[in-house]
């Protein structure tokens, strides 16, 4: 990552303030009417690059019980209101919490901390105190990759210390009208249809009461939970786009019911919205899948125990949109997805075809990417030993492939009445299976990444996607720090170049140039 002058930083938040919205009152076109893309919002989480919000704690990591000459996070357990604040402390604990951590690129100046209640809040890392006053205290930053602490020292029962903002510099007067970062805003106002899979932590979700869900209320939008929904439609609404969400695989039909009846209250009634069950119920690294297979045996579904966790997945689908229709009152403004493994079609033609599946959906997903085999330990000495120009055959064929396997599911989709969309896709450049571990893997897939080559390969499969059929791409994903887990961000940390970014660069010319062939 190359960071860039902090000024540059504020200067970007100046200019962004002053432009138009993105949909302008009185009826004019939203930006992204047209847009044939979608985007998968990464993880909102305190050492993401992304900043989401101006007012940062809502970024922040889950309190940390501290104790003095204890490891971090290994003090006492925290007792929390069911606010989830710290409700007391023990003699000597605190409750601790970090923001931008491993960032280094993140604004400076002088930060707003509010808060309500009576305590004592101290600042460490990159923060310094500069002023306080009940309820309001001014701190000054200077980023570094340490980033920001925050720690409660001191709080009282009866008015414990809570609601906490640490608002950006300049953002004081504004936050609570408007919670996203400007940047965030004009990064993604082009994308039709945000997808909110990592939002949500739909993978292993643990969740599945509607009590367990998260609030614009709790301490963070970072916690295991995800994010409230009220802060996804409030993005939806804002960008004028799509919401897609992936219900968790172990909530009830009441979480369902409630979920969808907040959308139908909330959600401004000239969106669409995509339903899907769970994320990847196929793919066995995931708690879903486990979750799948089980219930698929339980039910006697098949004596196939994979085809037994296919039919499950299909099934439940079917349920759950199913009480979506309810809640809203009709499937008009719904697009209700059923998802395969895009290397096997043969997925795609069981999922449809489970006790007619297909009839109560709308479209087929699949997340086409390339590279992937690169990052095989199998072949880890071979890819070791290649240069980016063999690394970029390796894609483009990769890409050529993907393009023959998306005109199958195309078919399959097209025999059953349904429109074929990617859920994801991209380059999928990460070592795995222990190979991830391997520093020169790290660098040549950074390097790649990052190479002008990677914008030509982006081009060439959207190209081919439209081409062999596919309508609706969301790209996986928005923005994230590189790294030996993967490089998956268009972009790497918020006040980018455009023009340092190869795969951000392809998708907007793409947008710019490919208008929805399919209306």
């Amino acid at each position: 990552m190359n960071p860039k002058p902090k000024s540059c930083f504020v200067l970007l938040i100046f200019l962004l303030i002053s432009l138009p919205p993105v949909f302008a009152a009185g009826g004019s076109v939203p930006e992204n009417d047209d847009s044939p893309m979608g985007i998968n919002l990464t993880a909102i989480s305190y050492y993401g690059t992304e900043l989401v919000f101006v007012d940062i704690f809502k970024q922040s990591q889950p309190f940390q019980s501290q104790m003095k000459g204890k490891p971090y996070g290994k003090g006492p357990r925290l007792h929390l209101t069911p606010g989830g604040w710290p409700g007391y402390l023990e003699p000597g604990q605190s409750a601790d919490t970090l923001m931008c951590r491993n960032i280094e690129n993140y604004p400076s100046g002088d930060y707003i901390c509010l808060y309500d209640g009576r305590g004592r809040i101290e600042f460490g890392f990159d923060a310094r105190v500069k002023s306080r006053s009940p309820g309001r205290i001014i701190v000054s930053v200077d980023p570094s990759d340490a980033g920001i602490l925050l720690s409660i020292r001191e709080t009282f029962a009866e008015d414990p210390v809570r609601n906490i903002r640490l608002i950006l510099p300049g953002f004081e007067n504004t936050y609570e009208k408007q919670p996203f970062h400007p940047l965030f805003l004009k990064h993604w106002s082009i994308f039709k249809v945000i997808r909110f899979m990592d939002w949500m932590r739909t993978n292993d979700s643990k969740i599945s009461r509607w009590s367990d869900r998260p609030l614009p209320s709790s301490p963070t939008q970072a916690g295991p939970g995800g994010a409230a929904l009220e802060y996804m439609i409030k993005l939806a609404n804002t960008l004028h786009a799509d919401p897609w969400f992936c219900m968790p695989h172990q909530v009830t039909d009441d979480y369902i019911s409630h979920f969808a009846r907040l959308l139908k209250q909330k959600l401004n009634p000239d969106l669409r919205i995509y339903i899907e069950y769970s994320n990847e119920a196929w793919n066995t690294k995931f708690k879903q899948a486990e979750y799948c297979l089980r219930m698929g045996r339980a039910m006697q579904l098949d004596e196939n125990s994979f085809s037994a966790q296919l039919s499950f997945y299909a099934k439940r689908s079917v349920e759950v949109f199913r009480m979506w229709e309810a809640a809203m009152g009709g499937t008009s403004n719904l697009v209700r997805v059923l998802s395969a493994q895009c290397k096997n079609p043969w997925t795609s033609e069981k999922i449809l075809t489970f006790e007619n599946a297909y009839q109560y959906a709308d479209a087929l997903a699949i997340a086409p990417y390339f590279g992937m085999g690169l990052g095989n330990p199998d072949r880890q000495g071979l890819t070791e030993a290649m240069n980016i120009e063999q690394i970029m055959r390796f894609c483009r064929k990769d890409i050529h492939e993907l393009s023959s396997l998306t005109s199958r599911h195309h078919r399959i989709a097209e025999q059953y009445g349904l429109d074929l969309i990617a859920y994801e896709g991209g380059q999928h450049l990460v070592g795995y299976g222990g190979a991830e571990n391997s520093p020169i893997l790290q660098n040549l897939f950074f390097q790649a990444n990052n190479h002008p080559r990677m914008k030509q390969m982006y081009r060439e499969q959207l190209n081919g996607w439209r081409i062999a059929g596919g309508r609706l791409f969301t790209a996986f994903s928005s923005m994230c720090r590189y790294g030996k887990w993967g490089n998956w961000g268009l972009l790497e940390y918020s006040d980018q170049k455009p023009h340092t970014a190869p795969k951000y660069q392809a998708v907007m010319e793409f947008i710019n140039t490919n208008p929805k062939w399919w209306e």
